[in-house]
């Protein structure tokens, strides 16, 4: 049975205005079996709100209402953007900080009002909002995703594919850590049968490790940028595989097992379905690989150790 011939799926989108109504556009544009629920909260207009109602009717498959916290006793998902903007000169540590109380009071709406479905994040730094979601939850580590590097892992194979002039299933590559600070897997990449590494090396081609660099750069330079756009463009592939029995296999951020019993949440190669994600194998990772993405854990554990001390995480 395909897509079109699947239960409808009742999904709910929080977040700011701005956020929420891009987030829903990209949905209606898709045009999945869904019904999208719209809450009071976000604070999106009367008007902007009947323009995606309008929107919806103008598709085969999809509506879009305004809805009620009761709500989320019949969600599949809850799909959560950023529930304010999120200025330029502001610390990820701040932001967090700030955010969090709303944050909570969101999840503890929709836990209060008895929903057990799957929540998606939507948000810068979520690899922050992945942990609080699922400590404030108590829903399966699972359950919980965040679109993390997601989107550069696509990008990167993207302009890999065009680099190299072959078909768009032919390449395979990773970027792992944080959306802000994420790390190209070289060593994993590959096309074909043919690691990306080898080419390099190979004299046959016209692939040298300058071009890899710039490749390399590139994906950086989009870690520095609004994201949303390229989330917004992710999202089809996300939603097929959450709600409508189309699994995935890509770099996600999800929660992973620290020191001392902790857990820290970043991205890394996972298997997204209708059952939540599941660790298919470790990836292996050279030394020096290993050694940035360490650091960039080390980073992350902090700041959640630090909001966890001033009470806001417990």
């Amino acid at each position: 049975m395909g897509i079109l011939g699947s239960m409808k799926k009742n999904i709910v989108i929080c977040g700011n205005a701005d956020r929420v109504y891009a987030a829903t556009l990209a949905c209606l544009l898709v045009d999945f079996p869904l019904t999208i629920n719209l809450l009071s909260d976000d604070g999106l207009s009367s008007e902007r709100l009947q323009e995606l109602v309008n929107a919806a009717d103008l598709q085969n498959n999809i509506d879009v209402q305004l809805a009620t916290p009761a709500i989320f006793k019949t969600a599949d998902l809850l799909l959560i953007t950023d529930l304010q903007a999120v200025p330029a000169d502001i610390s990820a540590l701040d932001y967090a900080t700030a955010i969090l109380p709303e944050f909570r009071k969101l999840i503890a709406s929709a836990m209060a009002n008895g929903f057990t479905g799957k929540i998606c994040l939507l948000q810068k730094y979520d690899e922050l909002f992945t942990y609080f979601a699922w400590r404030f939850s108590g829903l399966p580590q699972s359950d919980i995703v965040g679109f993390g590097t997601f989107p550069a892992t696509l990008l990167l194979e993207r302009l890999l594919q065009k680099q190299l002039r072959v078909g768009r299933h032919d390449v395979r590559a990773y970027v792992v850590g944080t959306a802000q600070q994420p790390i190209v897997v070289w060593s994993r990449a590959y096309v074909g049968v043919a690691p990306v590494l080898t080419l390099v090396a190979s004299e046959t081609t016209d692939f040298d490790a300058d071009k890899m660099m710039q490749l390399e750069q590139r994906v950086q330079q989009e870690s520095g940028v609004e994201q949303f756009a390229l989330q917004a463009i992710c999202l089809q592939t996300v939603l097929r595989a959450l709600l409508f029995e189309a699994g995935l296999l890509s770099t996600f951020t999800t929660l992973h097992p620290y020191a001392d019993d902790q857990l820290v949440a970043y991205s890394a190669p996972i298997y997204l379905s209708g059952s939540g994600t599941r660790q298919v194998t470790e990836l292996s990772l050279t030394k020096e690989e290993q050694a940035e993405l360490a650091a960039s854990l080390a980073v992350t554990r902090d700041m959640i150790t630090q909001i966890e001390q001033g009470g806001l995480g417990v």
